[in-house]
């Protein structure tokens, strides 16, 4: 597995180069700046734990917390390959072509890149990812308690990002589903369903645990973001909701372009794919000939957008798209082993099969690097425009003689709300996040994402004033009644703070 490994290494490091060589990221890790350790915002502290991430804390700490986005690029990547390796394992693919194309099809996959764009954590996620995959791994390798080994992965994955689960119960389904082409091996398809069972579980159980436990020593409570206080006591009165919302992403994610945006071939190849998977399993259920085995198959695949998708049934509350959660990436995986694993009459007929499977998987994987591409120049533009901007913005500060005298500054808008509307032709076919562009239209978010550019890009340090000091200002009628840079009076002192007006705020 050594040579898929390396291969899909270096392919994501291509297709990725563009996002951690401009080291681009989205409004979140523009506003986190190049160094940050979870838990220790200074405005919010314990923000992380707060949200159910207790875990993030322990991997900022072992790299510093510094979110160089070369670094994480390379880390991550790495994560997400060792996963396809491993998932090449867990599904027992027998075609070499195939164990090239899993990790290929994961690394590549545009919500990688998404993840990547949050460079001060994903490491943790692409981690998270891995942990999730180990879980299950422990709860079919058919050794006696081993699976209280996943217990610990998939407590700690949880730690990191929640939404994972999705990841190891859609994993575990598949799984299942690999168990019942073994004719009459019920007793061990029940074994592996228990063991499953017990690992995510007890995984939960310990998630939670040390989740109070942390808690309780940070003197917090739940954040009441997209709902994550609320899990738990609303979930079997919404059931049907979570189960409609839970069919409709999974529908949503591969046909359509409301989650990933699927502008470039994308939705061509997924269905070419899993017409070739669906007829392959087909062939299984023909040739193992076994009412009850095909039966729970249909159930099973049936329950797979449920189970991939576990944190939408969970939390009907949430508002953020599964892209990150990464268990729909696994689809694409799991339709190739089963394509690998599908009886064939001769070694002819299944040499014909991978190489449309091979062909099918070159579509989407074009799709994919040109969607990762796409997203990369969006960003690359935004950032080129904010940075050269800024550039001026720092010049006619150093004009200013309360700035020159050492008084707070506040620069505040966004700059396609202002005189720079142009944007990238690109725009429209780019992903939710790139499209949002890197500065935020909150106004203390806003502030807090120019000063860091500022520093780090620049090398200017401004004399950044406190939020509140900041609210009140974007919320003052003199601010209101000041023209947008570069108009004259677009720099005023307000309440001792200069303050530089690039837009109003939508809001």
């Amino acid at each position: 597995n050594f040579r898929p490994l390396v291969v899909a290494l270096l392919v994501g490091c291509g297709v990725h180069y563009t996002i951690y060589a401009n080291q681009l990221g989205n409004f979140d890790a523009v506003h986190i700046g190049a160094l940050y350790t979870a838990d220790s915002w200074p405005e919010h502290l314990y923000w992380e734990t707060q949200q159910g991430r207790w875990a993030l804390r322990l991997v900022d700490m072992l790299r510093g917390g510094i979110n160089q986005p070369a670094l994480s690029a390379l880390l991550m990547l790495f994560l997400y390959a060792l996963a396809g390796v491993l998932l090449t394992d867990l599904f027992a693919v027998r075609s070499r072509v195939a164990k090239y194309l899993i990790p290929l099809t994961l690394v590549c996959a545009p919500y990688v890149a998404e993840v990547e764009t949050y460079h001060y954590c994903s490491v943790s996620y692409a981690l998270s990812f891995l942990l999730a995959v180990l879980a299950v791994r422990s709860a079919v390798c058919g050794v006696r308690f081993v699976w209280l080994m996943g217990t610990v992965c998939l407590a700690f994955a949880l730690g990191m990002y929640q939404a994972n689960l999705g990841t190891a119960a859609g994993l575990c389904v598949m799984l299942l589903l690999a168990v019942l082409c073994r004719p009459g091996e019920w007793q061990a398809t029940g074994l592996t369903a228990l063991r499953m069972v017990l690992m995510g579980g007890s995984g939960a159980a310990l998630y939670m645990l040390i989740l109070k436990l942390f808690l309780r020593l940070y003197d917090v409570g739940l954040s009441g973001i997209n709902g994550i206080n609320t899990v738990g006591m609303e979930t079997l009165r919404n059931l049907p909701l979570g189960l409609k919302n839970a069919y409709f992403d999974f529908y949503a994610y591969f046909f359509t372009h409301g989650i990933a945006q699927n502008h470039y071939g994308q939705i061509a190849g997924y269905l070419l794919l899993f017409v070739l998977a669906a007829l392959a399993g087909l062939r299984w259920l023909v040739v193992l000939h076994d009412r009850k085995a095909a039966a729970a198959a249909v159930v099973l695949v049936a329950l797979l957008p449920a189970a991939a998708n576990v944190t939408d049934v969970i939390n009907t509350g949430a508002t953020v798209a599964l892209r990150m959660a990464g268990s729909l990436a696994i689809v694409v995986p799991f339709a190739i082993a089963v394509i690998d694993a599908a009886p064939a009459l001769t070694e002819r007929a299944f040499s014909w099969g991978m190489a449309l499977c091979t062909a099918f998987c070159a579509v989407l994987l074009r799709g994919f690097a040109v969607q990762v591409n796409n997203d990369a120049a969006v960003m690359l533009k935004q950032k080129t425009t904010v940075v050269n901007l800024a550039n001026r913005l720092c010049t006619r500060l150093e004009e200013n003689a309360d700035y020159q005298n050492g008084a707070e500054v506040v620069i505040l808008g966004e700059p396609k709300r202002g005189a720079y509307p142009e944007e990238s032709p690109l725009k429209p076919m780019a992903g939710e996040l790139a499209q949002f562009g890197p500065l935020s239209f909150d106004p203390t978010f806003n502030a807090h994402g120019w000063y860091v550019l500022v520093w780090d890009e620049l090398g200017v340090q401004l004399n950044e004033c406190a939020d509140e000091t900041v609210r009140a200002i974007s919320n003052s009628d003199a601010f209101k009644a000041m023209p947008n840079y570069p108009a004259d009076g677009c720099i005023q002192t307000i309440d001792g703070v200069v303050t530089l007006k690039v837009a109003d705020f939508p809001f």
